[in-house]
């Protein structure tokens, strides 16, 4: 008889992050130890073979976010089987197994955190959470938050930055309870968001803008502004920031009688054939023809 596989972690292309004993031990001391403390997070992405089994439970409280594929949970003498888009919270202490199905394995989003706050982790606990189909955010909505805590983790355990977390959990797991309300919030944020990454790339369109530039200047990770904007306007934001350059080359084209390797210049190309390449590709024709279609006198022009 052939022995089932079974898979703990260790996936390919997982991310974890575990905090040090004497940083939970530092947490407990901040201004938001009295709310929820995380102890490990991370993703699994389609984790086939993953099981885990805890007869006596775990310290901390589990939630689990399905994102792709199938997966279940046991607890509380029943089985729960989520999909795409499913969460569930297990409560600290309590026997539980759970793992992807082998013919269509879960991609999870996870973390461990200690702690209570106003009935908020009792009203979650033991039940399968659906986000509501209120819209094309809804499938994404928390996912936000979780990759905020996880990003804000990544570059260290800064008193500052463990009181923020904290907080960030709580609204984590409200966001869950009141799907509406955080909707309605959210998009509003990640509409201004967008406008005001458009508007800093419109300012600084003759400079080479990258893309740790643009993320610092809103605020957000690389990693987490490409997914959003790309989710907004279907392109990653460096992709649309080198479209609106070439709209300014355009317009200095047409009305300007600028150099073409002075316009390369200007817009940051530091090698004109450069400039002339990606015209090409974005416009179908080079520079100097697109130019010779609007009848700038030659005698302005010293090409």
């Amino acid at each position: 008889m052939t022995k089932k596989i079974s898979i703990s972690e260790g996936f390919k292309g997982e991310e974890t992050i575990a905090l040090p004993l004497d940083i939970l031990q530092m947490q407990k001391l901040l201004p938001a130890k009295k709310n929820l403390l995380i102890t490990h997070i991370g993703y699994y992405p389609e984790a086939r073979y993953h099981l885990r089994n805890r007869e006596q439970g775990c310290k901390e409280h589990i939630l689990i976010y399905c994102s792709e594929g199938m997966g279940w949970v046991t607890h509380q003498n029943r089985t729960v089987h989520l999909s795409a888009h499913t969460y569930y919270l297990i409560p600290a202490g309590e026997a539980h197994s759970y793992g992807s199905r082998d013919s269509n394995p879960w991609s999870i989003y996870w973390l461990h955190f200690k702690g209570e706050d106003s009935g908020l982790v009792q009203s979650l606990k033991g039940k399968p959470l659906a986000l509501k189909n209120t819209g094309p955010q809804s499938k994404k909505h928390s996912l936000d938050l979780f990759h905020n805590i996880y990003e804000n983790l990544k570059f260290g355990y800064h008193a500052e930055t463990l009181d923020y977390i904290s907080f960030t959990l709580l609204y984590f797991l409200a966001s869950l309870k009141y799907q509406e309300q955080y909707l309605r919030n959210s998009r509003l944020n990640n509409e201004n968001m967008i406008n005001k990454c458009i508007a800093i790339m419109k300012e600084n369109l003759e400079k080479k803008l990258t893309l740790q530039e643009l993320s610092t200047l809103i605020g957000y990770s690389s990693s987490h502004l490409t997914r959003l904007f790309t989710e907004k306007m279907n392109c990653s934001p460096m992709t649309y920031y080198n479209r609106i350059r070439l709209e300014q080359a355009c317009q200095y084209l047409k009305y300007s009688s600028y150099k073409i390797k002075e316009i390369a210049f200007k817009l940051g190309y530091f090698d004109p054939y450069h400039f002339s390449r990606s015209f090409n590709k974005e416009m179908g024709i080079t520079p100097k023809i697109y130019r010779q279609q609007y009848d700038i006198p030659t005698d302005q022009i010293n090409q």
